[in-house]
């Protein structure tokens, strides 16, 4: 069978590639948020492990950026990734299920907002979902074959997916959630094939692991820390249980609920079994959390494309069928329209609140360097990464001296030369740093905008002053 006759095959071809061309669209036209900046940096930097992350998404950004640093192509590897998580969901219906699950699964996944709109995202969370998808796929195709070296490409999906996110981590827990679930999967425990399979996840995330080790744990510290000393609270619980069915699709949420329940009354079936346990882990410690702190809504994103499979297949059933047949169609039509405002971002009316986070940027460089030029300034210092990133990528050709942090440190594990001359010191206006701690001789030299509807939001202060010691770091506030 021919290239072209396989593609004709494929179920729902021409929306999905209106989908993945609007995608496109909307990757090259949209501007980079602080955060993709941030991992656009880590990528001038390659490295097995960052302060905040593992190394994946610098690596993938890495990859797309040799020859250019086009907003396309920062974010190119993660709009991809979402036609390789298709793929594996349609194909992981097919080994569990049937075709007509498989193919309402692709269109399912699709219509999840998370998932549809964060692919064109340049974060860590694409590489981490698709590595998770991965997993699944694998046990899926364990199942259907009872081969045992799927356990190993189990495993390296498993640890490539720590490689991306320690999300990931509760993969392998859910495959025990899934041991305790489902009786017959136990019987792998008396082989050495998920043993092996472990093996080959530990090689996998062995590269962040050493480094980590070297760096005195700093990543885990950073993100298993986060509810260290907090206080039982029941404010976030509300905003947790309400954000995460609108963010997968209220509709498909409905066929979540429906799914349980069917595995609930015949709990002989594997396959439910197994989209009902991977899952598991992650949402008890998500419960956990919640009463501690704010569960962001990004977060449990690895474990969608499962719940979408198991609400593929409980709307095979003939309840709800209003929720069957407009869950794509609202999905669809609420991602689409979200692609569109971002890529049309540039020429809309000026956009507040999350928004507005890409906007004004390259405006906000160009200011600052005829600052700079006007000052007689060395080099620029900045106080916060989201000023750091963006300069540093937008700037990238224009700053005399380059663009250097003087706060958080620990963000940027590369050396940083030593600054003697004067510098432009660029404060975001919500911000109070104590720029005296680090300089002498300090001028207010006056304050840019980035989006002057945003009002002190997006202003920055600029000043000029002599550094007095390299190793020395700005207070965030006074």
């Amino acid at each position: 069978m021919s290239l072209i006759d396989r593609l004709r095959r494929l179920p729902y071809l021409p929306l999905l590639a209106a989908l993945m061309i609007l995608r496109l669209i909307t990757a090259g036209s949209a501007g980079l948020v602080p955060d993709e900046t941030y991992y656009w940096l880590w990528a001038q930097h390659p490295a097995f492990g960052y302060y905040d992350h593992p190394p994946m998404v610098a690596w993938c950004i890495g990859t797309f950026t040799g020859l250019s640093d086009a907003a396309l192509l920062v974010r190119l590897p993660f709009v991809l990734s979402f036609a390789v998580l298709s793929w594996l969901i349609h194909d992981t219906g097919k080994t569990l299920f049937n075709e007509t699950v498989a193919r309402r699964a692709l269109l399912w996944l699709n219509a999840c907002l998370l998932l549809s709109i964060g692919s064109v995202v340049a974060t860590p969370d694409p590489p981490s979902v698709l590595m998770w998808a991965g997993g699944l796929w694998a046990l899926a195709k364990l199942q259907a074959t009872g081969k045992g070296h799927w356990w190993l490409v189990f495993g390296l999906f498993a640890g490539l997916g720590v490689e991306a996110k320690y999300t990931n981590f509760f993969l392998g827990l859910g495959v025990l959630a899934w041991f305790l679930l489902d009786k017959p999967a136990r019987k792998w425990l008396l082989t050495p094939w998920p043993w092996l399979g472990g093996v080959v996840a530990l090689v996998a995330m062995a590269p962040n692991l050493m480094w980590n080790a070297q760096h005195h744990w700093i990543t885990f510290a950073k993100q298993f820390g986060r509810i260290e000393g907090a206080h039982l609270t029941t404010q976030y619980l509300l905003e947790f249980l309400i954000s995460q069915p609108l963010l997968l699709n209220p509709l498909i949420f409905v066929f979540v609920v429906l799914g349980v329940r069917a595995w609930w009354k015949n709990r002989d079936s594997s396959s439910l079994a197994l989209l009902v346990a991977l899952p598991l882990p992650l949402l008890a410690y998500m419960l956990v959390h919640v009463f501690h702190d704010r569960i962001q809504g990004n977060w449990p994103a690895p474990i969608f494309p499962g719940l979408v499979l198991l609400a593929a297949v409980a709307a095979d059933g003939g309840k709800f069928g209003w929720a069957r047949k407009w869950a794509a169609p609202l999905g669809i039509g609420l991602s689409a329209l979200a692609l569109i405002v971002m890529a049309l971002g540039n020429v809309l009316p000026q956009q507040s609140g999350t928004a507005a986070l890409g906007l004004g940027w390259k405006k906000l460089t160009f200011d600052i360097a005829s600052k700079q030029a006007e000052t007689d300034a060395k080099w620029i210092a900045t106080t916060d990464y989201n000023t750091q990133s963006e300069l540093s990528y937008h700037g990238q050709f224009q700053w005399y001296g380059g663009v250097y942090p003087m706060s958080e440190r620990d963000r940027y594990d590369w050396p940083q030369p030593a600054m003697t001359d004067r510098a432009l010191i660029v404060v975001n206006a919500s911000h109070t740093p104590d720029l005296a701690r680090c300089f002498t001789d300090l001028h207010d030299v006056g304050t840019v905008s980035r989006l002057k509807k945003l009002g002190k939001k997006s202003d920055f202060r600029l000043y000029t002053g002599l550094l007095k010691s390299a190793d020395c770091e700005v207070d965030q506030e006074k």
